[in-house]
């Protein structure tokens, strides 16, 4: 419970009132003996007990009437979470306000999303309890913490609208310490609000434990999570893959893969149509559902063979969320993917350069450079999308060249190299030499949902469990795992953002180190990954991931789809769209993890605050009640209820008083009696 005019608690003495005029009562009583009233004496005598009683409660009524119109005067703020929690004054509130796609679920009826939904609760209840001197919002787009002039500002503010990022509520979470720490901020409130999306929480990465160091620093400073768990039922998302353009004789055609996936797999059997869209040009298809969706391989479409690149959509029929519906592709000549290699090891660069010579498709054009360490200024890094380093990890000026390639889209995969070596990048350095035992030799979790190890389009998991470690090196760092052996120890993680980033495998393909070469699958499926992502910003036509960075590699870029709701210039590249800068064509969608990543269990995400002041709210969608509200009413009937009980039992003790002054009226002999 909080109060508006807390002020008026000041009041709450008061509540003594009722006995100090009890006690100035009993010395105005003068007590006269006589002698004829002593039976009536002895009568009274026998009634005592129950007249103490009654007095007693009496005195406790009007006492509750005094206390609770002070409090009713307070301004009572109460809800059904807020029950028993004093919220007291605070110096700043922090909102964090996850922005993803997923969070566009909406309630049919009311058309309220989750994002607007948890903004319309929370917006009355920082204005009603207050907010401190300082109103903060942290955005999942952008990441950065901003004042806020109120809190109705939130519901216009164009960092608080939807759009097609993902979210990293560990990111957004230092985002809101350094605020803290940098303003001296003092008691804060934090408020996230969040659908417990797992891609957005990464709760097996290695930041939480860091963060709740730096938070039990910070006194006063408790986190509210508003929770929007529920996934929307029959929600159907679409998705494009393997886009190729391709010419048969004079005739030219693209060819693409179609999925279409059910959120918790609770599609309704049936047919739906599918709408296809290539530069202006539409066309329809209907295709069967079944329990998990439905899929096009392979779907050929006719071009103009002058087309040599240009762009398309294909498109569902509406349903809870808007922003899954559609999805955009653009295409182009196939260019080459080029990957370089940095080993002095003949036989570990040949593993590598195998794996990355055969592409994943015929019409795509691949080169693999082998480069030994002292030739490591031959290294094309304009034309090169993924860098694999297996030497000891660079410092000076390779460590600011690879730190610049990783920053505008491209990929570096580091592996452990054989002799030691204590250099650091990413704020990671390699562990020694290791052999586990039988059972940590074993992958005992990986990420399936997204990025290198995720499934493949069948919905497969990749045979990671038949993969065997006999050797390897820990990547010690910040970095969010994607493999781990044995008893929580990391085999593959990644540092940086969903747009290029900087991978740590901590073993390597051969024999004496691992299955990974004998059993090949996972090993290629990896570098071919890595090698389609580093090479996304190279290619005259590339797929994109929504984020704050997907078009920071050149510019400007201008949007060619959708024209009737065009990103504003800050805004592009955080919304789904086609966007072009001269010959470079770019399609931004959300990630994969956005349609395939389900919610984090909520005792996991709990857990995630050990030790820290932390409460949940969980909501629905579309439910926009406020999360408190005053209750000052309540207490007045409370207050009326008292006085009420005060004048009942008051009742028997004035005819009872009135008898007596009859007695004595009437009466004479031995006894005593009181002056009023």
């Amino acid at each position: 419970m909080s109060f508006l005019q807390p002020l008026a608690l000041l009041g709450l003495p008061l509540v003594a009132l009722p006995i100090l005029i009890h006690l100035v009562n009993q010395r105005r009583h003068r007590t006269v003996n006589w002698a004829a009233m002593m039976f009536l004496v002895s009568a009274k005598r026998m009634n005592r007990g129950m007249a103490r009683l009654r007095h007693l409660l009496i005195l406790l009524a009007r006492m509750l009437a005094v206390a609770v119109l002070v409090l009713a005067v307070g301004r009572p703020l109460a809800g059904g979470w807020l029950s028993g929690v004093g919220m007291g004054k605070r110096d700043a509130t922090l909102v964090l306000l996850d922005r993803s796609a997923s969070m566009e679920a909406r309630d049919l009826q009311t058309g309220e999303s989750k994002r607007s939904t948890a903004l319309r609760k929370l917006v009355p209840l920082l204005e009603q309890g207050g907010h401190g001197t300082h109103l903060v919002l942290v955005d999942s787009a952008t990441g950065q913490a901003r004042e806020v002039n109120s809190p109705s500002a939130l519901l216009d503010l164009p960092t608080t609208q939807a759009t097609a990022t993902s979210a990293d509520i560990p990111g957004m979470l230092e985002s809101a310490v350094q605020y803290l720490e940098a303003n001296n901020a003092g008691r804060a409130d934090i408020w996230i609000c969040s659908d417990l999306s797992r891609n957005d929480w990464d709760p097996d990465g290695g930041r939480w434990s860091a963060l709740r160091e730096e938070f039990a620093t910070l006194e006063g400073v408790h986190h509210f999570l508003l929770s929007y768990a529920d996934r929307p039922e029959r929600n159907l998302s679409v998705r494009v893959e393997n886009v190729r353009r391709q010419t048969r004789g004079g005739d030219a055609e693209l060819t693409l893969d179609v999925m279409v996936w059910a959120a918790g797999g609770d599609a309704v059997a049936g047919r739906i149509p599918i709408e296809f869209e290539v530069n202006g040009v539409r066309s329809v298809v209907e295709v069967e559902l079944d329990a998990q969706g439905a899929s096009l391989q392979g779907h050929r479409i006719p071009i103009d063979a002058r087309l040599a690149a240009g762009w398309g959509s294909v498109g569902l029929p509406r349903d809870a969320n808007p922003l899954d519906n559609r999805f955009y592709f653009v295409f182009s000549e196939p260019a080459v993917r080029a990957a370089t290699i940095v080993s002095d090891d003949a036989r570990i660069a040949e593993a590598f350069r195998r794996a990355l010579a055969i592409p994943t498709d015929p019409g795509w054009r691949h080169r693999v450079d082998v480069i030994p360490l002292s030739r490591v200024d031959e290294v094309d890094w304009e034309g090169t999308g993924l860098l694999i380093w297996q030497e000891p990890l660079p410092s000076g000026g390779v460590a600011e060249e690879i730190e610049r390639f990783v920053g505008s889209g491209r990929v570096v995969l580091f592996f452990p190299p054989g002799r030691s070596g204590n250099g650091e990048i990413f704020s990671t350095r390699w562990g020694d030499w290791q052999r586990p035992g039988q059972e940590q030799a074993e992958v005992s979790w990986w990420r399936g949902d997204a990025d290198l190890l995720a499934h493949v389009g069948s919905g497969d998991a990749l045979p990671l469990n038949e993969l065997r470690t006999y050797q390897y090196r820990r990547a010690d760092g910040l970095g969010t795992a994607l493999a781990r052996l044995g008893s929580d120890r990391p085999l593959l993680t990644r540092v940086g953002s969903h747009h290029g980033g900087a991978y740590f495998c901590g073993t390597l393909p051969t024999a004496q180190f691992s299955s990974l070469e004998r059993d090949g699958v996972v090993f290629y499926v990896m570098l071919q990954r890595a090698l389609a992502e580093g090479c996304r910003s190279l290619a005259p036509a590339s797929q994109r991931d929504a984020d704050a960075a997907a078009l920071a590699d050149r510019g400007p870029w201008e949007p060619v789809a959708p024209t009737d709701d065009a990103p504003t210039l800050s805004g592009r590249g955080l919304h789904a769209g086609v966007y072009r800068s001269e010959e470079y064509w770019a399609a931004v969608n959300r990630s994969l993890a956005e349609d395939r990543s389900g919610p984090s269990a909520v005792a996991a995400v709990g857990g995630l605050f050990d030790g820290l002041p932390y409460r949940r709210i969980d909501a629905a969608v579309g439910d926009t009640d406020a999360l408190a509200s005053e209750i000052w009413r309540a207490f007045l009937v409370v207050m009326a209820a008292a006085l009420l009980l005060e004048a009942a039992l008051s009742l028997p003790g004035r005819k009872a008083e009135r008898a007596r002054f009859s007695d004595l009226a009437a009466g004479g002999g031995a006894g005593r009696t009181e002056t009023w």
